[in-house]
């Protein structure tokens, strides 16, 4: 491991950060094209550069194109596993002595082994033998933590005056991104790289059972929403991974090993899934060189690809849920993914529909009808590499169930068919989508995002600067023409919460 010495001050490097927003009002955003480098390393590792020397930090964001619509049955949410893996270290960092903590985490995998084989007889197992072997398992659990450092990755980034270590996933993609001042570029290519290119899955079942099944709890099984989000989605998506939340089956999530980690781990964080872009202070030459260095241990190797595709809708599905929770109601229609023509008028269809307070089941729902106290619209739900979801979101008012507001919902929608959209409502639509635009491009972070983004989702950052004219270019036609095409019962899913008493 390099040795990198501590900053004299490393928290006058918060302060720096808040003055780090290169602003894209001060530069035409046509004028960024021209500003990005890039490079692609032997493994298809893809880097993308932008330097901004205004002050002495830089930013990164690692766009892994891989999300549970990646998984199968029986390893739903190892994705997001897998990224709660990442901030856990390498060989060199996060242990005492990694040889003998190999040794200690394979007798760890070899207890747990045994355990789930127990489970896995259901009602024959043996309950003093299944006993007997969660105590064993919860030794070797505790022998292998020994040798860890806890979060000595975290703690070695805020030593060294980073700022906003994160990750997220979700149903495409994995990022991971922090920023560093920038004298820091070669620790920041040790750390990530590293991290990318030999994780070690440690502490797996520890995190696994506690703050992931914790999310799982949270997130899912405790809400209400969450809940009946998660029922939305698996009952819009019959044969498509969609069909599965990102947090995964609570009996998957159980019954994960490390090895089915290490395993999709090798299959999908390889280089041709990975783009890297760093924005700030950096110099290109120097972040190539950096990168050859140390992301050579990525894999090279061809990624799979989802195959599966999701079969029409022959008819309308419905659920309600009867639950002591307040109403709540969503409607999804299926649509084509990002990579279809017409995404951009599904965008602009969801806008006039229901996004902010001008949009139309706003103002009939909210302010007029006084039904609803929320109601919104969105495109690309659960996200958008396939085809997906349209849908439609409302929160009805004390005293008005959830499928009170169907009607109104359906009459809006039915309207926008029969009428088409207004001249002005398609100006608003073009005007905030410019100017959402660039404030997405505000700051290093913000500009790494974007450009990783549409690396990795579309294969080309260029696009990045195609969408103002893509979402200039839709007419009132197409929006009628559109909204005729997709608003069809026979296409339509609809989940609602029905408020029910149980005092």
């Amino acid at each position: 491991m390099p040795k990198f010495s501590r900053p004299l001050a490393a928290v006058l490097f918060a302060a720096i950060l808040l003055l780090c927003v290169p602003l894209v009002q001060a530069e035409s955003y046509l004028d960024l094209q021209g500003q990005v480098q890039e490079f692609t390393l032997d493994n298809g590792v893809h880097f993308l550069v932008v330097e901004r020397h205004d002050v002495p930090v830089f930013s990164f964001n690692t766009y892994m194109n891989v999300g549970s619509s990646d998984e199968v049955t029986g390893i739903t949410g190892i994705a997001h596993i897998l990224e709660h893996m990442a901030f856990k270290g390498t060989d060199e960092i996060g242990t005492t002595d990694y040889k003998k903590e190999q040794k200690a985490m394979a007798a760890e995998d070899e207890a747990f082994a045994a355990l789930k084989a127990e489970r896995e007889k259901g009602d024959q197992a043996d309950p003093e033998k299944l006993s007997a072997l969660e105590a064993a398992f919860e030794q070797t659990k505790d022998a292998a933590r020994e040798f860890v450092v806890s979060n000595e990755f975290g703690q070695i980034i805020e030593n060294n005056g980073g700022r906003g270590l994160n990750a997220g996933t979700w149903t495409d993609a994995t990022n991971y991104f922090y920023n560093l001042p920038a004298n820091r570029l070669e620790l920041w290519a040790y750390l990530e790289g590293s991290r990318m290119g030999r994780p070690v899955l440690r502490e797996f079942y520890t995190e696994k059972d506690g703050p992931v099944t914790e999310e799982r709890r949270m997130r899912t099984d405790n809400s209400p929403i969450g809940m009946m989000i998660e029922q939305f989605q698996n009952l819009a998506f019959m044969a498509h991974p969609y069909h599965h939340s990102t947090i995964g089956w609570m009996s998957d999530i159980n019954n994960i090993t490390r090895q089915d980690c290490r395993n999709f781990y090798r299959q999908h964080y390889v280089g041709r899934n990975m783009t890297v872009a760093v924005v700030g202070d950096v110099d290109f030459a120097e972040v190539k060189k950096l990168a050859e260095k140390y992301f050579k241990d990525v894999s090279g190797a061809e990624p799979p690809r989802v195959e599966t595709v999701e079969p029409p809708q022959k008819g309308e599905r419905r659920m309600c849920i009867k639950h002591t929770a307040q109403p709540v109601y969503a409607l999804g229609y299926h649509i084509g993914s990002v990579h279809d023509p017409d995404y951009p008028v599904y965008e602009a269809i969801a806008d006039i529909l229901g996004q902010g307070r001008t949009s139309r089941l706003y103002k009939k729902l909210v302010k007029q009808e006084k039904v609803a106290v929320q109601a919104a619209s969105f495109a690309g739900f659960p996200d958008d590499k396939y085809p997906c979801l349209l849908g439609v979101f409302g929160v009805p008012v004390k005293g008005v169930t959830a499928l009170e507001l169907e009607d109104l919902i359906f009459a809006e929608i039915d309207r926008l068919k029969t009428e088409g959209a207004t001249a002005e409502e398609l100006a608003g639509v073009k005007t905030r989508a410019k100017a959402n635009f660039i404030r997405s491009l505000r700051g290093n972070l913000g500009l790494a995002r974007q450009l990783s983004y549409y690396q990795g989702k579309l294969g080309d950052w260029h696009e990045l600067f195609n969408q103002v004219d893509e979402i200039d270019a839709v007419t009132l036609d197409d929006i009628q023409r559109v909204a005729n095409q997709i608003f069809e019962p026979n296409n339509r899913t609809v989940v609602w919460i029905e408020t029910i008493d149980e005092s």
